[in-house]
């Protein structure tokens, strides 16, 4: 490992010398695991010079995973710092000693207000903005919509997409069972009804497969739980479920839009993610936030064996036609 990695409490996270990032090239991962992977695989292939990441504590792994599976080394990475988790995620206290001051960011570390970004006109899909982005002398955020990474981060004229194929390729796949993982949840809790995941895991269950849900050890994962005729999946760590998952021959992940995918894609088993859509509102709490238009992978560059599915326009017998 060619970064170096170091752990800040409250404290120190208040105290930010925010000098550095005037020196340095510093970048923020503050949002969802699939903003944060994303980001770190685009600005391996397409920074031109070295950077680091100041990220929160519940994506650290995923960024790890990135640097040590799916980018050549020597990264271009050269350390990160987590910052704790926020107090709140939504509705749910992660943590009840954590600062009102870092609170009231509402994730960042300071006030987003410092920070460039998109809204504030940093697009760093921009080939002159990418190559000048180090000279800007602030915290930075690489974000763009979930289906657009692919489009920009030319992966494919770096060794990075080989990369990505050789974690799979160089491993045996040698479990045959008819597997299926489900990952029925987000991490910012908008959920989709058991009633949902019930009828899917019925339907798995008729054809033969053994049926997994994922569990992880988030603090923002409040919601877990596995239905009646399944299994809680123990690979608590990206890492060790990835490695898990490539060792498969007959593997369905079915699962809502979620962070996770940005790993999963790349892989070649079935992905089914499902979205909720603006005539959701029986099934989803709030359908304000379907993302249909900007989130629909199964059409973009690399993408493998993936299907993308509108709640609204779902049936479950569609899975005969889906599922060997």
């Amino acid at each position: 490992m060619s970064y170096t990695v170091r752990e800040i409490n409250y404290e120190e996270t208040l105290n930010l010398n925010k000098s550095i990032f005037q020196r340095e090239n510093w970048y923020l991962m503050a949002w969802g695991m699939g903003d944060a992977t994303s980001a770190t695989l685009f600005l391996e292939s397409r920074s031109p010079v070295p950077y680091k990441i100041l990220c929160h504590k519940r994506v650290f792994n995923g960024i790890k995973f990135i640097l040590d599976n799916y980018v050549p080394k020597p990264q271009k990475c050269e350390e990160i710092v987590i910052y704790p988790d926020a107090g709140r995620v939504g509705e749910y206290i992660v943590d009840p000693n954590c600062p009102e001051e870092l609170v009231v960011y509402q994730g960042y570390p300071f006030d987003q207000n410092e920070i460039m970004m998109s809204k504030n006109g940093f697009f760093p899909q921009n080939d002159e903005c990418i190559q000048n982005a180090h000279r800007y002398g602030r915290l930075k955020v690489a974000h763009m919509a979930y289906n657009l990474w692919d489009y920009v981060n030319n992966i494919d004229r770096t060794s990075v997409l080989q990369t990505i194929l050789d974690y799979e390729s160089k491993v045996e796949k040698d479990i045959e069972d008819k597997t299926c993982i489900l990952f029925p949840e987000r991490g910012d809790n908008f959920q989709i009804n058991d009633t949902f995941w019930e009828d899917i895991v019925d339907k798995m269950n008729s054809k033969e497969y053994k049926v997994f849900v994922n569990l992880t050890k988030k603090a923002s994962f409040q919601r877990e739980k596995t239905f009646l005729g399944t299994e809680p999946l123990d690979k608590y760590e990206i890492q060790d479920l990835l490695d898990y998952v490539i060792r498969h021959k007959n593997l369905v992940v079915i699962g809502q839009c979620s962070g996770i995918f940005h790993l999963l894609k790349y892989l070649s088993c079935l992905k089914i993610m499902f979205f909720p859509d603006y005539q959701d509102q029986n099934q989803y709490q709030d359908p304000g936030r379907a993302e249909w238009g900007t989130a629909s992978i199964q059409h973009t560059p690399y993408t493998k064996n993936h299907i993308d599915l509108k709640m609204s326009q779902f049936e479950i017998n569609q899975l005969d036609l889906i599922v060997p």
